[in-house]
């Protein structure tokens, strides 16, 4: 029973910030909430847990403990279960309580270093004693789960959750009006119509179903006082202000339109992600402005200055895409047409949503649902995502987010060190067989000042890192180095890495490039 207690943090607080939500509105957000932090079924196990002995107790804590206090703004979960570890480490008989926490800690992208760091901390507080025995917890809790770098999402730069919604179906795309309090989000609804939903900014719902009709509406731009709707083979017009669809536009060059975008002279772009077309809209009519081999599924849109931005799929349009088929960001001018690629972005990923922040982009990974910030020189991992992160928009530094296949939407507030990237190398090669593994890095010694290793070209893997031995072996499997290894007494597992090479380094990316980057010097 006691895996699944958790703990509330008995801190001092201010009742006035809790919202006035229902007993039942705050059980169902702390449901949420448990799932998030815990894994998927964590609220159903705390139930059980205290189902023949208090289920008072489980309502109390994830409705009261989770559903209001944890739920209060100003601080991010990963911070949240910081403090409870700290304060768990104090009290000698809250082991079990403990490993509960640094779980749900590395589960919301703590590393095992910062949870170090918090009980070291302590010692100057509380003794050696406790901050002892809450690194040794730590040290039992990596051993009982295996635990990897890569098992665990490589959330780089902490958005904080504002609020969400669900009800929606196949939410697509998401805009903010410039002037009112209104965000328009654009339902696929795959089983019958599709239509438009209208909610507030601050995540109450107006209507979900506020324009109706549509066939599978996708991509959204506002002007002024028209919304217009990328509808698979007609540009919808719709009139804000009476909630009406005005006009319905196509062409019989159109296949598939998805994303919108409006210049600032009210010149509109619509991208063809099936055709490879992008079409622009003159005299109420649909005409094609620009198509590029080098572009085949443009999906997402921005316009910046005088550059119309373009996300591409890939190169081929199927969910089943494989990494090295990934999509690209680019970028038009408005006037010669001429394209250029974000050196940054090569092979990103299936990209999906486009929009701007700082001196860079965020750009969605489409069928893996990864965030990705990008400008000219740097790219960054953001976060992971639910299975669907779609078309996405930004105002005063706060991202809304439609989820596909999660039927819902949510707000975001932005770090400010989001553009804090990582520059990117162009002299990077990725190693995409084995016989180019063999031939450029193979039999030559990584690493650093921890360590270094070795993958020979008969499959071993052997190195020292941390003053314990490494072992194991590798293989390749599509477009990824695997191995499977072992250092010291921990099993690291199975993993598929991305390997990029220049002549002096190895940048090793884990979770077939979605994970932890590591670079690693030729020695």
């Amino acid at each position: 029973m006691k895996k699944y207690i958790i703990l509330v943090l008995a801190l001092s607080f201010s009742f006035a910030g809790i919202a006035q939500n229902t007993k039942e509105d705050n059980y169902k957000i702390g449901v949420k909430i448990v799932n998030e932090v815990n894994g998927e079924g964590a609220a159903k196990g705390l139930e059980a847990a205290f189902k023949s002995v208090s289920p008072d107790m489980a309502d109390y804590i994830i409705r009261y403990g989770f559903g209001e206090i944890y739920n209060r703004k100003g601080i991010d979960f990963k911070t949240k279960e910081l403090l409870i570890i700290a304060s768990l480490t104090t009290q000698a008989n809250a082991k079990s309580q403990l490993k509960s926490h640094i779980k749900a800690a590395l589960n919301l992208g703590a590393t095992p270093n910062e949870i170090s760091e918090t009980m070291i901390l302590l010692s100057l507080y509380t003794g050696f004693p406790a901050a002892n025995n809450g690194i040794f917890t730590l040290k039992e809790v990596l051993e009982e789960t295996n635990y990897t770098a890569s098992n665990y999402i490589n959330t780089t730069q902490q958005l904080v959750k504002n609020w969400e919604l669900d009800g929606f179906s196949m939410p697509e795309s998401i805009v903010a009006s410039p002037t009112e309090n209104w965000l328009y989000v654009s339902n696929v609804n795959q089983n019958s119509k599709g239509y438009i939903s209208r909610i507030s900014k601050d995540g109450k719902v107006d209507n979900y179903k506020w324009v109706t009709g549509l066939n599978s509406p996708a991509g959204l731009a506002l002007y002024q006082d028209k919304l217009y709707v990328g509808d698979g083979k007609e540009l919808h017009i719709i009139n804000v202000k009476k909630g009406k669809v005005v006009n319905s536009i196509t062409s019989p060059d159109v296949v598939s339109l998805n994303d919108v975008v409006v210049s600032k002279n009210g010149q509109v772009f619509i991208s063809d992600i099936a055709s490879g077309k992008i079409f622009t809209l003159v005299n109420n009519k649909l005409e094609i402005w620009f198509q590029s081999p080098e572009i085949k599924h443009p999906n997402g849109l921005y316009i910046q200055n005088e550059d119309l931005v373009i996300a591409n799929f890939g190169e081929e349009l199927t969910l089943e895409i494989s990494p090295d088929k990934f999509g690209s960001l680019y970028k038009v001018n408005l006037k010669d047409k001429t394209i250029t690629r974000f050196k940054s972005s090569c092979q990103l990923g299936a990209l999906d949503g486009l929009t701007a922040v700082n001196d860079g982009f965020l750009v969605t990974g489409g069928t893996v649902s990864d965030l990705f910030f990008i400008n000219e020189n740097t790219r960054q991992l953001i976060g992971n995502f639910p299975k669907g992160l779609a078309d996405i928009t930004i105002e005063n530094n706060v991202l809304f987010t439609p989820v596909l296949f999660s039927n819902s939407i949510a707000s975001y507030t932005l770090p400010s060190t989001i553009s804090e990237a990582i520059p990117v190398d162009e002299n990077w090669k990725r190693i995409n067989t084995k016989e180019e593994y063999l031939k450029l890095a193979a039999d030559n010694f990584y690493g650093d000042k921890d360590g270094q290793s070795v993958a020979t070209h008969d499959g071993q893997i052997f190195g020292v890192f941390g003053g314990k031995v490494l072992t194991g072996t590798w293989d390749w499997k599509n477009n990824f180095f695997t191995r499977t290894s072992k250092i010291g007494d921990i099993d690291l597992g199975y993993d598929e890495l991305v390997i990029e090479v220049t002549d002096t380094k190895m940048r090793l990316t884990l979770k077939q490039g979605k994970g932890i980057t590591v670079v690693y010097n030729k020695k």
